[in-house]
């Protein structure tokens, strides 16, 4: 009956603190696209096992994320300083803590329930080169308190395992297979409400094959995936949400010249509902044409336009065939300044309220260093959810600021604030939050 999720992890789950806030919009659709907000990579969506699918997938947001020195499947370390054994293993242990309030913990259009709120993430993340590959092993976890309602507690964790390798200068490919604990917060999908969240288990495995270098004039990448997605509680609501699904896509890029390359891509997943009732299975194939460029030290970004064909196994229930995009800019006017520009049309799975939901969305980022200790993010996103088969269309508004300040290299404090308005043609579908966190991130 609401909407997304991810208002619990605000600040915690990362040192970014604002970006996490902002994965605020609040539909099971809207979430499958809420990093149009945001600049990190955003949890899965309840009815998307395997994430993101296809968005910006094979490409950063300057088409270098194939380039040697980046992590293709692995998982990035960033800044952090490791702690190195004596057998070359390295260790980025890191801590997330906040404390903050919630005034509307489950998105309710009416006497919503409000909360303080305190979450701790610590994370784990092992690295091992040898030759040139690159082997890491990921290991976190992510537990939300309500200290007025402890039945939406959550503990979330998540265990990957993955490795890039490199056999010649133009071959290169990666894997990855791990297991994610989540939960869907009650009100966050449109399945009727239960006494406590609904929470699921999902088995991933990726694969990436690589075949040019990075300043060739042609390179190719495929991809495949699949997901194995179960409710392991309140299963007479949430089990008909129960899939498996197997994905597979490709990329053909070709250099235009020295900052600029064109691709093609094609890319299709099947997502099979277990239960013999449900009308959710369905094929999803997606073709776009690119353009992913590096103009400056100053201006980067990708554009992918096209069209998504979303069939359904069922007979007599409607799909979608129609014009997609994907697009995401960067501007960088001082060497300590960033502003992100996101937007998409793409498509989600249903929860319970119509056959599927078309959205679009729009969203802005600005970053800023203002010393070399305090810096600060803002954000402004957008968001048209339109469910096929119903009149329901909601629009969201998500608005979001934070301030960090660095004490030392190891240790930062924050605060951040998110407010989200979501408006509904359908009266009992709108809703407005506020959030705000206090936050304490911590590292070797």
């Amino acid at each position: 009956m609401k909407k997304n999720y991810a208002m619990l992890c605000i600040a915690a789950v990362l040192p970014c603190a604002v970006p996490n806030a902002l994965a605020q919009t609040q539909t099971p659709a809207q979430a499958a696209v809420e990093d149009a907000y945001i600049l990190k990579v955003p949890t899965a969506p309840a009815t998307q096992v395997g994430g993101t699918g296809y968005e910006l997938k094979g490409t950063s947001i300057s088409g270098a994320v194939t380039a040697p020195n980046q992590p293709i499947l692995t998982t990035p370390v960033g800044a952090a300083a490791p702690f190195k054994t004596e057998s070359g293993l390295y260790l980025y242990p890191t801590v997330s803590a906040g404390m903050g309030y919630n005034d509307n913990i489950q998105s309710s259009p009416s006497n919503p329930t409000s909360s303080n709120v305190f979450t701790l993430a610590p994370q784990l993340v092992a690295e091992i080169k040898n030759h040139g590959d690159r082997y890491t092993a990921l290991a976190t976890v992510n537990a939300v308190n309500y200290a007025s309602s402890s039945a939406d507690n959550a503990t979330n964790s998540e265990f990957k395992l993955a490795g890039d390798n490199y056999f010649t200068a133009r071959a290169r490919a990666a894997w990855a297979f791990g297991q994610v604990r989540s939960t869907d917060p009650r009100g966050t999908t449109d399945r009727a409400v239960q006494a406590e969240p609904d929470r699921w288990t999902s088995n991933n495995i990726d694969g990436r094959f690589i075949y040019g270098a990075p300043e060739a004039p042609g390179r190719v990448e495929l991809d495949l995936g699949t997901r194995n997605k179960s409710f392991d509680n309140n299963r007479a609501t949430a089990g008909v949400g129960d899939n498996t699904a197997v994905s597979y896509a490709g990329r053909l890029y070709y250099r235009l010249g020295s900052r600029t390359q064109a691709f093609g891509e094609y890319g299709n997943t099947k997502t099979d509902y277990s239960a013999v009732f449900s009308k959710e299975t369905n094929t999803e194939q997606r073709y776009y044409l690119g353009l992913t460029w590096d103009a400056s030290a100053a201006t980067t970004g990708v554009v992918k336009l096209g069209r998504i064909n979303k069939d359904f196994a069922a007979a007599g229930r409607d799909g979608y065939s129609g014009d997609s995009w994907e697009a995401s800019l960067r501007w960088l006017p001082l060497t300590y300044s960033s502003v992100d520009l996101r937007t998409s049309r793409t498509t989600a799975d249903a929860t319970g309220f119509g056959n599927y939901v078309i959205n679009t969305n729009t969203g802005v980022n600005w970053s800023h260093k203002w010393t070399q200790s305090l810096s600060s993010r803002a954000a402004l996103g957008r968001l048209k959810a339109d469910y096929a088969g119903t009149n329901r269309t909601d629009n969201t508004t998500n608005y979001g600021l934070a301030v960090d300040y660095s004490l030392y290299r190891w240790l930062k404090l924050g605060v951040d604030w998110t407010s989200v308005d979501d408006s509904s043609n359908l009266s009992n579908f709108s809703y407005k939050r506020n959030i705000t966190m206090f936050t304490l991130n911590a590292s070797l």
